[in-house]
């Protein structure tokens, strides 16, 4: 679809107005998101004006200590003030060092705790004035009545073991609402009544894929009264390939993934497999562990796959700079501060980042703590400075160029493009099964084809030349009994070789394929360069006729090129080699190439025939011609139709139809096969796009891995004292291997041990967040001592325990946390609880929210019927956008140039994030920039994000899509009918009178004031932009 203009003199005065008092005027029961200001409520950690009763150091005193008075009396040696400790009871319970007869805490006994008479002077109290952090009266009492009852020490909630308690007796059937319900009993509450059925389809559907619940799927649900109508519901939503989508998004925040490299430059990176890895595995429900265990370590299993080799570009989601004249070391040392911050937040739930210049202020975790876990990471191959353009700043990286500015690279197809691939395959063979041949020929192309299989059971026929002529005076190559060409010595310019091949009688011909060779002659590399590399203009002709071909690739660069059957480019100068990539040896011109070359239908050669290849190449070593009779139902992979085929060949059912639907596709021109498996095709080329390079880690040998230093103060050009991997002291008193270098692999076993109780809690809690607003500790980055105490403890240990007894299995844990009473309450704001729990801790209702900045694309595209959600990952695609929204990116210069067709209607997660510039609409709604891990995105209201709505491009084309779905599900319908099935796609519910009276009289209104304005057009971008269609309950 074109690029819809936007009609801004038109909504001038509705924008105004939008902004001015929200869309209140038309009666609508939601104000617009400008003015949907969230108060600024107060945490239930701030205290009542009641002491409680027993108090306790975690939930009550720790928070005080710890914003308060940790930064001069804790953890951090160096700046702690006449050395003494308030984190821990050895510390506190000490004699001061100023006077050995006097105690800062004395338990039972306040009015002998020198703490309480300092925080209570009035002269010089404390903290002091200039910290500007008072205690309040009420943190003075409870912290005095906190050593009136002895002045008890805890363990800090998250460092201490995991406990799973009995859940309470409540008289639920799920564990989580007992542990809720005992809670609210405890503040004399009740549990809020269940929401609508209209309103929890909206919700889980949303929550578990992001989209909005269809028509269809609404009143499906509403009709089935069977007692398990929701769980069969949400089996349905875990089972959907939008699960993994949807989940997905919170991991890509809290790892950093962006697709260009962030600082000034910010370039372009392939790393979108990896994306697409993640969403594989939440969809397969991979295990956490092994989910854990590939990120981390993939590289180093026995025998790596490629998706676990494609999951270890997690470790490649640093940032990364080709500045010139920027320092190496620096940047390596900024990629190893990078990685352990990286896991502190997807796994441990911890601030690690204090720790790079200094001990932690606050938690146990020390410098060297922090450059240990860094030493892990030392063995990933890296270069810190990478290449820029033409030329290398980095002398330890040679041959790179701006083709493969970044390496090691991994040539890879996801788990979820191979399903496409495998998909499109079935459905071109099924269509081609529709097909009746002629029996005489399909009789002599089985005979044929059987004869080939048997003679070849690669199903390729390696050609042997019969002539090979060369311009000029050079000499003619040598040839090989495996029927490859050898060139050797210095490339010479307009090199032209001319090979003749015998094809035998009764060949048949439809898919050409050329290698490119290394060899010992040309030291080991595929092209005569100084650098291996080589290009290519490969023309055919079959006795004496040019060829011409439906769609032809090669495996370097893959710039893959179709025609419906007419004349397409030949493939030149694409054979481009990555100076690095992961496969041994390490530069890809040493390893073999190849292209295919495929014609639309196939050629029969009854009689003796000759193939002819003129070659003009300047710098090709060694290269070999082999053919095949074979149609590839996936591009480029012949072998995708031969396990089916293999074994019925040689049988005498000429009428099978396997053998049948081959030859239906290896002979019918593409013009003329049945338009499904013609649209086949089309879902294959879409889903080849998934086949790409991927940034992935590589290890170094084991004696060429640097050493790993403290950096005092974080400074690189002053190394300190020597560091071993090794995992945080506190979290590991009975981990630590002795004798030999720890990799990788052990600080992934190490994350997911069993002493190691945050890397559970912190994956509960972030799910929690999830599907409540809010985790059980609402801090999620930070577990620490800055955190914030859990408002179920109980509660957070036991789907902690549960989620590892389960076999770290995440649907199981969804699947449990959506289906409870809890998650299924209704939303709507209960007066009565304003003052007792306005934060919603208690968990007596749902928490209503707004949709992240992807799923409020995602749903304005679902509801107006635009969305192209056909196929699972592939490249990022670029949503509308001016020219020269990049215009001050550098090196290189560069255009936005908008996605077209339906790249531009896919899911928000696949658009391309440029890290110093991420989309506006998406910047608008608080997305963030991943040049950092995020784990909670911070949620503003501004009204931006209502002009975002009314005239993003992509909203305005929404509206318009919206309004003609309406009258093409609609047709001749009243507008009262319209604004009915619109409120259904929006909000899985029909409007009240009132709406439908302001929305109807909107429309009379504005058709009579601009009859050159499309009224429900309008009325679409309204309803796109309400609070309520943004925000789920």
């Amino acid at each position: 679809m074109h690029r819809p203009s936007t009609p801004v003199l038109t909504f001038c005065a509705f924008c105004l107005t939008a902004l001015v008092g929200g869309v209140t005027w038309l009666g609508l029961r939601d104000p617009s998101p400008a003015l949907a200001i969230a108060p600024s409520l107060p945490t239930l950690a701030a205290g009542d004006s009641k002491l409680p009763d027993k108090v306790s150091f975690n939930a009550h005193i720790r928070p005080i200590l710890s914003d308060k008075c940790f930064s001069c009396h804790g953890f951090d040696s160096t700046t702690r003030e006449e050395n003494l400790r308030l984190d821990t009871a050895e510390g506190a319970y000490a004699a001061l060092e100023s006077d050995p007869k006097k105690f800062a805490i004395v338990p039972g006994k306040p009015e002998e705790s020198v703490v309480l008479q300092r925080i209570n002077d009035v002269e010089d109290p404390m903290p002091p004035e200039d910290f500007h952090k008072p205690l309040s009266a009420e943190e003075k009492n409870v912290i005095a009545r906190w050593i009136e009852q002895g002045a008890v020490y805890q363990e800090h909630w998250a460092f201490d073991a995991i406990a799973k308690a009995a859940p309470p007796e409540a008289g639920a059937k799920n564990s989580i609402d007992n542990f809720i319900r005992e809670n609210l009993k405890q503040h004399n509450l009740e549990p809020s009544p269940p929401a609508e059925k209209s309103t929890l389809i909206r919700r889980v559907t949303l929550d578990l894929t992001g989209f909005p619940p269809t028509p269809e799927e609404l009143d499906a649900f509403l009709k089935d009264e069977s007692p398990d109508a929701y769980e069969k519901l949400v089996d349905r939503l875990l089972a959907s390939p939008r699960y993994g989508e949807r989940m997905a998004v919170p991991w890509l925040d809290a790892v950093r993934y962006a697709d260009t490299v962030g600082y000034h430059g910010d370039q372009n990176a392939r790393i979108f497999p990896y994306r697409d890895y993640v969403i594989d595995s939440f969809n397969a429900n991979k295990p956490f562990d092994q989910f854990t265990r590939e990120q981390l370590a993939g590289d180093l299993m026995p025998n790596p796959t490629e998706e676990q080799k494609t999951a270890t570009g997690f470790l490649r989601l640093n940032l990364m700079t080709r500045e010139g004249g920027a320092q190496i070391n620096e940047y390596l040392a900024k990629s190893a501060a990078d990685r352990v911050r990286a896991v502190g937040a997807g796994w441990l739930g911890l601030t690690t980042g204090c720790a790079e210049c200094h001990d932690h202020k606050f938690d146990p975790f020390t410098a060297k703590d922090f450059y240990s876990l860094a030493a892990f990471f030392n063995d990933v191959r890296q270069w810190g400075v990478y290449s820029h353009y033409n030329s290398s700043p980095n002398p330890d990286l040679p041959g790179s160029n701006n083709e493969w500015p970044f390496p090691p690279e991994l040539y890879t197809k996801t788990r979820s493009v191979m399903e496409r691939l495998e998909a499109a395959r079935d459905a071109s063979l099924a269509a081609a099964k529709t097909v009746t041949p002629d029996p005489a020929a399909l009789e002599a192309w089985r005979q044929s084809t059987a004869a080939f299989l048997t003679a070849n059971p690669s199903g390729w026929l390696p050609l042997q030349a019969t002539a090979i002529t060369r311009g000029g005076t050079l000499p003619p190559p040598s040839q090989a009994a495996d029927g490859s060409i050898l060139l050797t010595g210095a490339p010479v310019k307009d090199d032209t070789l001319t090979i003749t091949y015998a094809l035998p009688p009764g060949t048949s011909l439809k898919t050409i394929r050329l290698e490119a060779l290394p060899d010992a002659a040309n030291n080991n590399r595929i092209g005569r360069r100084p650098d291996g590399k080589f290009a290519l203009t490969p023309e055919f002709a079959a006795n004496g006729q040019k060829l011409g071909f439906s769609y032809q690739q090669a495996d370097r660069r893959t710039p893959e090129r179709y025609s419906n059957g007419g004349q397409s480019p030949l493939l030149e100068n694409t054979w481009q080699s990555a100076p690095a990539v992961f496969e041994e040896p390490s530069d890809a011109a040493s390893l073999p190439h190849h292209a295919h070359y495929h014609l639309d239908g196939s050629l029969a050669f009854p009689e003796a025939s000759t193939l002819t290849l003129t070659l003009k190449s300047a710098d090709i070593g060694k290269f070999r011609v082999s053919i095949s009779p074979f149609a590839d139902p996936i591009p480029g992979e012949p072998s995708a139709l031969r396990p089916q085929l293999a074994s019925v060949f040689n049988s005498d059912k000429t009428t099978d139809p396997d053998i049948a639907a081959a030859h239906v596709l290896a002979t019918t021109p593409f013009a003329k096969l049945p338009p499904a498996a013609q649209q086949a095709r089309g879902q294959i080329i879409a889903a080849r796009a998934g086949y790409a390079h991927s940034m992935v880690s590589q290890p170094v040998p084991a004696d060429k891995i640097p050493q790993g230093r403290i950096l005092p103060r974080g400074d690189w050009m002053n190394p300190g004292e020597k560091v071993e991997p090794a995992f945080p002291a506190f979290l590991s008193k009975h981990l630590q291997p002795s004798g030999k270098r720890l990799t990788r692999t052990e600080l992934a076993e190490w994350l997911l041990a069993e002493e190691n109780p945050l890397t559970s809690r912190h994956f509960v809690n972030r799910l929690w967040k999830q599907f409540f607003g809010k985790g059980l500790s609402n801090i999620l980055d930070d577990l620490g001592n800055q955190g914030e105490w859990p408002s179920h403890p109980e509660l957070i240990d036991w789907l902690a325990a549960e989620f590892r007894e389960s076999g770290w299995d995440v649907k199981h844990m969804v699947r449990l946390i959506v289906t409870s009473e809890t998650y299924r309450q209704a939303s709507a704001k209960n007066p009565a609880l304003a003052e007792i729990d306005p934060d919603n801790r208690l968990l007596s209702e749902q928490s209503a929210r707004r949709l992240e900045a992807e799923f409020i694309r995602d749903n304005a595209l679902a509801i107006s019927g635009l969305i192209a959600d056909d196929m699972i990952g592939g490249p990022s695609i670029l949503p509308y956008q001016r020219e020269n929204y990049w215009e001050n990116l550098n090196f290189p210069e560069r255009k936005y140039i908008s996605s077209t067709g339906p790249d531009q209607y896919r899911r928000g997660l696949y658009t391309h994030w440029q890290r110093t510039f991420i989309h506006p609409m998406f910047a608008a709604f608080d997305a963030p920039s991943r040049e950092e891990c995020a784990v909670d995105r911070f949620q503003s209201n501004s009204p931006q994000q209502a002009l975002t709505l009314l005239n993003d491009p992509t909203f305005v084309e929404a509206a318009k899509a919206f309004a003609a779905r309406l009258e093409k599900e609609i047709p001749g319908g009243s507008d009262a009918d319209k604004i009915a099935r619109a409120y259904i796609l929006a909000l899985s519910r029909p409007p009240s009178e009132k709406e439908t009276e302001n929305l109807t009289a909107f429309l009379e209104k504005l058709r009579k004031e601009d009859k050159g304005t499309d009224a429900m057009e309008q009325l679409c971008r309204v309803i796109l932009n309400l609070h309520e269609t943004i925000n789920r309950y």
